[in-house]
């Protein structure tokens, strides 16, 4: 026997009773019969028990014969049968390969010296799987070795090593990838590297670990290959796991390809519901065109209508073929009206309702002081009563204040006022184009120009969601653009842009551009800008986004200054929402820009660009503006001194100063403001990203300048519409009592957009005790009562959340309109509380059914349909087929749904229907095959 290595003693060979044939005399003894009771012995540290201890004597006598150079074949056999059959807990190394960790370097000297063969390539085998247990990650010695033996034989070895084996490969892949990195010599060839690729992906997908081979294929940048192990059995779980890796990739191009993958998916499988909604994701107008055309070549009309009514939850109303003339009702979202009312009928909420049903004064502990700033303020509660009734009331088509016979509460509010209230029974009337323009005709030949003005609005408003055959908004309102009144072209120009929210047309681009043009009329410029961005949201057009950097570039310094240009730097985000590095150009453009209103729109676009990305960089980039200042205007900033020197020494308060440069700085600072609703709106399509970003605003708040600390609050909202969840409240609750009162208003406004449309009763009793808390102050309570009215909007039958299809899809139109609710926000003074109150109407697009609606051929609503309503439960990348939904409850069709929530039959076996995304009107058929097998049993 060759002597052992350093200055250890030579190894005996241990002795051999006979010579049994190969491997039968290295078997372990059997144990000993008994009654199959164990004693159970606790061992002391270190001390193996007599199997284990059996164990260790036969590995390392069959190591020992390896290194000698004898019965090479026979112990081979041996370590390979030990390390094959081995068990072990999910904490805990197999025991074979424990006791042979110690003899690696001696196993990899036999292999050196051993002769090419097929020895040689069993002894690599092990050796791949003993080296998965050592601590060389850079080494990647698992991998090197297996490519130097049966590559093919990869499964017989467990689960863990394959596991181990894909994350070697992996890691090889990305040191390959370095331009520095130094390939050693006997390192795998390329060529080999992909064919242990190709050889381990089966292995994953046939133990229904699809999730590993998908993130395998994507590090090595192969991700195309999974389409070929798609089947009817998995394509359902790869599409989900690569839908969901797509929101952590780092740019447009990888995520295109992701969806596209899931989208092959889907199509290759013939599960053309969810290859339109992947469609839909990718705003690629082709596929949506290619899966409507073989929707038609199955002549499945169940499914065609069901298509139909999910393009038109998702308000693609562009689409308009000639060969699906027949589903232009669904298309058209024209039944939503009605399935509405039937909502509202089953769930017994018909009767219209005040606001006062709202306020509860009689709750309130300060009634009597309320009261008495009631009739002090009298327009003022009025106009905020106008805008609690239109959203508690929005959709019914009655209420007990503007649709009453001869109007008279539009009459009891003064001057502009008289906008809202008009433009109010747009709201009312939402979605019913026919009522609409039954009840508004009437208020289109007014002499009064407030109440014309607010005519035009109602009429936008009341289209917007629907698409109606006869277009009357486009018919009618383009001929008051041109009106010697600022408030007619103003209302004509936003209700044409509420509208067509989501609906680029020729058209209106043509009737819009010339107001955004005209930058001497500026109030009109922009509130034109803003309705031409509702239209062309996420478009990228060319010609309107050159149009409002072109406005930007020409208005005069004094007008870029006032909060109205707020409104055309968000116009410009609008139009560029989701597009990402499609929006690199224009921010190029806006670095021309020397007014500081210039860091504002940069600040916008970045944001809108990569809306619901959860861009990890851009966030950064936010975070960087919150904490760079930009020094006050000059002229503003020494005006200011000295107006706080003349207050301070009439006063003979030292802190007035102080205080007037502190709110001169949040003027000049407003891009910080953007930067942090930039933050909320990129991170609020995935969870990681919400929840990280939700603890930055904490940080935020404590040491965040006047101008970032104003908008956390209108951040936390926009992360959470409709989604009243327990410390967002609380958190909201706490800022509405801040210091700075515009820091508490917007944190009102935030209570009434996270509860919007829900009815949440703490919500609903934090307000009122403000109403009571403000009842002196008319400026709070204005927007105490807006919190209100969006927080019991709809009588708690809508949202305002803007993803839906599962939270697969984001509204883009949603979105936009509750970016022009915070955008005001940044100066509220200036606009809701001002003249521009009507702008609390940008919010209509938002606005939807949070319904689940079983609904027959003919869009009547079914009887006897159970639905489960509960928390989603996310199952990306779980085995098996596990729950999708949890603590649930069973209602009968229709159910209302909430934000994170999902639905599911009861008893999926009794009907037939085309998706299983259970939002909105699903068309369902009885199963007669569930009948029968009834029968039979």
């Amino acid at each position: 026997m060759e002597p052992a290595k350093g200055n250890e003693e030579p190894v005996d060979p241990v002795p051999v009773r006979s010579t049994p044939p190969p491997g039968e005399g290295d078997r372990l003894p059997p144990k000993p019969e008994g009654d199959g009771k164990e004693n159970v012995k606790v061992l002391p540290e270190g001390e193996l028990s007599p199997d284990d201890q059996a164990l260790k004597d036969l590995l390392e006598k069959a190591v020992a014969d390896m290194t000698a150079g004898t019965r090479l074949s026979e112990s081979l056999a041996v370590l390979i049968r030990e390390v094959q059959t081995a068990t072990a807990s999910l904490t805990a190394v197999p025991k074979p390969l424990k006791f042979l960790r110690p003899h690696f370097d001696a196993l990899k000297q036999v292999y050196a010296n051993a002769s090419a063969g097929a020895f040689k390539t069993s002894l690599a085998d092990l050796l791949a799987v003993v080296a998965m247990t050592m601590a060389h990650d850079e080494t990647r010695e698992c991998v090197a070795f297996k490519a130097r033996g049966n590559s093919k034989d990869i499964a017989t070895w467990g689960h863990e090593f394959v596991r181990a084996l894909t994350s070697d490969v992996s890691n090889e892949f990305i040191a390959r990838a370095d331009a520095n990195a130094i390939v050693p010599d006997d390192a795998p060839s390329l060529e080999v590297l992909n064919q242990m690729v190709d050889d381990l992906v089966p292995v994953h997908i046939k133990n229904g670990a699809e999730g590993e081979a998908i993130d395998l294929l994507y590090e090595v940048g192969q991700l195309s290959k999974i389409s070929r192990f798609v089947d009817p059995g998995n394509f359902e779980k790869v599409a989900l796991y690569v839908l969901r890796l797509s929101d952590y990739v780092g740019n447009a191009a990888e995520s295109t390809e992701l969806i596209t993958i899931a989208y092959d998916a889907y199509l290759s499988q013939g599960d053309l519901i969810d290859a339109l909604r992947v469609g839909l994701k990718l705003e690629d107008r082709t596929k949506v065109s290619k899966i409507m055309q073989l929707a038609r070549e199955r002549k499945d009309g169940m499914l065609r209508k069901q298509l139909g009514l999910t393009l038109a939850a998702h308000r693609a109303f562009w689409y308009a073929e000639d060969a699906d003339a027949d589903l232009d009702e669904f298309v058209s979202n024209s039944h939503q009206s009605t399935l509405f009312h039937t909502l509202a009928r089953e769930l017994n909420v018909e009767d219209a309702k005040t606001p006062e049903d709202v306020y509860k004064s009689h709750l309130s502990e300060t009634a009597s002081l309320r009261n008495e700033a009631v009739q002090a303020e009298s327009a003022k509660q009025n106009l905020a009563s106008t805008f609690v009734n239109a959203f508690v009331n929005c959709g019914f088509l009655k209420d007990a204040l503007v649709t009453v016979e001869g109007n008279p509460w539009i009459y009891k509010n003064k001057d502009h006022g008289m906008i809202s209230a008009t433009a109010s029974l747009g709201m009312v009337l939402l979605w019913n184009v026919d009522e609409g323009m039954t009840q508004i005709d009437r208020f289109l030949y007014a002499t009064d120009k407030n109440i014309l003005a607010g005519a035009l609005l109602a009429l936008g408003i009341c289209n917007c969601g629907v698409r109606d055959e006869c277009e009357p908004a486009l018919g009618m309102l383009p001929g008051h653009l041109e009106a010697a009144n600022a408030d007619e072209r103003n209302c004509s120009a936003l209700g044409l842009g509420l509208a067509y929210a989501g609906n680029p047309k020729d058209e209106i681009r043509e009737a819009l551009l010339p107001l955004v043009q005209n930058t001497a009329n500026f109030e009109t410029c922009c509130i034109a800008a803003l309705a031409l961005a509702h239209s062309f949201c996420g478009t990228g057009d060319e010609e309107v986004s050159m149009a409002l950097l072109q406005a930007l570039s020409d208005a005069a310094p004094a007008d870029l200054s006032s909060p109205l240009a707020y409104l055309l730097c968000l116009a410009l985000g609008t139009v560029f929402m989701g597009k990402q590095e499609g929006a690199d150009a224009a921010a190029m453009v806006l670095q021309t820009v020397e007014h500081p209103v210039g860091k504002l729109a940069r600040a916008l676009l970045s944001g809108c660009a990569y809306a619901g990305t959860g861009n990890v960089l851009e966030v950064q980039k936010m975070l960087h503006l919150c904490t760079s200042e930009a020094p006050a205007p000059a002229a503003n900033a020494a005006a200011g001194a000295a107006n706080a020197a003349a207050a301070a020494a009439a006063a003979g308060a030292d802190g007035a100063a102080d205080a007037s440069a502190r709110l001169e700085q949040a003027r000049a600072n407003v891009h910080q403001s953007a930067a942090v609703v930039g933050i909320a709106l990129i991170t609020m399509g995935e969870s990681v990203g919400r929840e990280m970003a939700e603890r930055t605003y904490q940080h935020l708040l404590q040491y965040g300048d006047l101008a970032v600390r104003r908008a956390v609050p209108l951040a936390i909202a926009l992360a959470h519409v409709s989604h009243p969840d327990f410390s967002v409240v609380d958190v909201l609750s706490r800022l509405t009592h801040d210091a700075d009162m515009d820091t508490a208003m917007n944190a009102t406004l935030g209570l009434g957009l996270v509860g919007a449309g829900t009815n949440n009763s703490r919500i609903a009793g934090l307000l009122r005790l403000l109403a009571s808390f403000y009842s002196k102050e008319a400026q709070p309570l204005f927007v105490v009562r807006l919190a209100q009215g969006l927080l019991h909007a709809g009588k708690g039958l809508v949202t305002m959340a803007p993803y839906h299809s599962d939270r697969l899809l984001m509204l883009k139109p949603a979105v936009a309109g509750i970016l022009s609710l915070l955008v005001c926000a940044f100066d509220l003074k200036a606009t809701l509380l001002g003249k521009l109150h009507y702008l609390f109407f940008a919010l209509a697009p938002a606005v939807r059914p949070r319904m689940v609606m079983a609904v027959d051929d003919a869009m009547q609503p079914l009887v006897g349909v159970q639905i489960r309503v509960g928390m989603a439960v996310d199952v990306v990348g779980m085995a098996g087929k596990p729950k999708t939904i949890t603590g649930f409850q069973t209602h009968a069709s229709p159910a209302l749904m909430g934000v994170g929530e999902r639905a599911e039959l009861a008893d999926p076996m009794a009907w037939k229907r085309a998706t299983k995304v259970l939002e909105g009107a699903i068309v369902m058929q009885k199963n007669p095959d569930a009948d029968i097998e009834a029968g039979k049993a």
